[in-house]
């Protein structure tokens, strides 16, 4: 069954389990933002494919997260701050605009983990990683605590990559746990080497 629910396109992309704090200034967004606070503080947040966020149409995936306002500030010239969560991923079915800001009809995705021995061990993998790779970006000192639950790992580890986000939109997009977590570990992988290769470069 599919639902229609009002679409921010963003230059960022939004992880369910993840916090993005966004600004928002354009005048169609403030009305996204005052129509969601009086209907369940939530609205899809959509990785813009081709197009601009500001003052100009706006091609976004197909897959985005929905996002729930966790706490706001309306300034005095009417701009907002918002602080949001990621919460469940949908698909977007078509998307029109919709008097004032856009909207998109959804169908709702569900969370596998896929095969559970798999993720498992693809999940221990990656926290191993996980930290090497943060030790050698220079995080070591900032502790990031993975849960136990693959599904919810996969995303925080995907948050945490400094990558492109066309390649975390793709993580986004992964049916499942396990196979993001596949990809996650071929990234740190990738990652690490080259953290390595510029260390011994500088001597």
């Amino acid at each position: 069954m599919a639902d229609r629910i009002p679409i921010f396109p963003l230059h960022s992309l939004l992880l369910p389990h993840v916090d993005l704090g966004i600004h928002v200034f354009e005048e169609r967004y403030r009305s996204l933002v005052a129509h969601s606070l009086s209907n369940g503080h939530t609205f899809g947040v959509v990785l813009i494919k081709q197009g601009r966020e500001v003052e100009g149409p706006a091609d976004p995936h197909r897959i985005g997260t929905l996002a729930h306002i966790s706490g706001y500030a309306r300034l005095p010239d009417g701009r907002y701050l918002l602080e949001v969560e990621g919460s469940r991923r949908f698909r977007i079915e078509s998307h029109k605009q919709n008097g004032s800001y856009p909207t998109a009809r959804v169908t709702w995705l569900t969370e596998s983990i896929g095969n559970f021995a798999g993720a498992r061990a693809v999940s221990n993998d990656v926290a191993q990683l996980f930290h090497l790779y943060r030790a050698r970006s220079g995080d070591a000192d900032l502790p990031v605590h993975l849960p136990v639950d693959p599904v919810t790992r996969s995303y925080l580890v995907a948050a945490q990559l400094r990558i492109d986000v066309r390649e975390k939109q793709r993580l986004l997009e992964a049916e499942t746990a396990e196979e993001r977590l596949r990809v996650e570990r071929d990234i740190l992988r990738r990652e690490i080497a080259l953290l390595d290769h510029l260390r011994s470069s500088r001597g």
